[in-house]
């Protein structure tokens, strides 16, 4: 395969023109000029080398894809990982699965009951979550938040519900009782 930086334009000249001084000169100043283009073209490559990208291009990749509940302080790792999921999110944003995914991020798991699963009124919800404890207000406050970003514009959040479920073994004991009795006549 021609690399762009191989001189390229000279190699797949046709004989009937290579020999035109004025096509060599062109091509001689074209050549110089591709050989650039190829090294900068790898960098129009972002996503591909996200891993490779410093700290600060990251977080200008962020805005520029509107990564929702982005946190500038958070760890380099999370940061490409959220900006590599951004344009998949944005595709299914505004479906329960997007509320599900939000809710999920901060709880085991999240069920989301659309309004005729419980006899609610239309572009309404529910949100069921498992959880070891009720969280805290400030927790709650961003969860709703979390929830209202990802969620249809039109659909309203009726309730949030937690659920705990101890995991452990119940041990049940029982005693089984027969009586009879018995007449013989003599």
């Amino acid at each position: 395969m021609l690399e762009l930086k191989d001189n390229a334009l000279q190699r797949i000249l046709p004989s009937s023109i290579s020999g035109d001084a004025t096509v060599k000169d062109i091509v001689q100043a074209i050549s110089g000029r591709l050989a650039q283009l190829g090294e900068q073209a790898e960098l129009v490559l972002i996503l591909p080398r996200l891993k490779k990208l410093p700290e600060e291009i990251v977080d200008e990749l962020a805005w520029q894809y509107h990564v929702d509940f982005y946190d500038v302080s958070a760890d380099i790792t999370k940061k490409r990982e959220l900006v590599r999921k951004a344009i998949a999110r944005h595709r299914y944003k505004g479906t329960p699965a997007a509320v599900e995914e939000v809710c999920s991020a901060a709880f085991d798991t999240a069920e989301v009951l659309e309004w005729y699963e419980y006899g609610g009124k239309p572009y309404h919800f529910k949100v069921r979550m498992v959880q070891e404890s009720i969280p805290d207000e400030e927790v709650m406050a961003e969860i709703v938040k979390a929830i209202n970003s990802a969620k249809n514009i039109r659909s309203w959040l009726d309730s949030m519900t937690f659920y705990y479920r101890p995991e452990g073994k119940i041990y049940t004991a029982g005693v089984l009782c027969q009586h009879k009795k018995l007449f013989f006549r003599a």
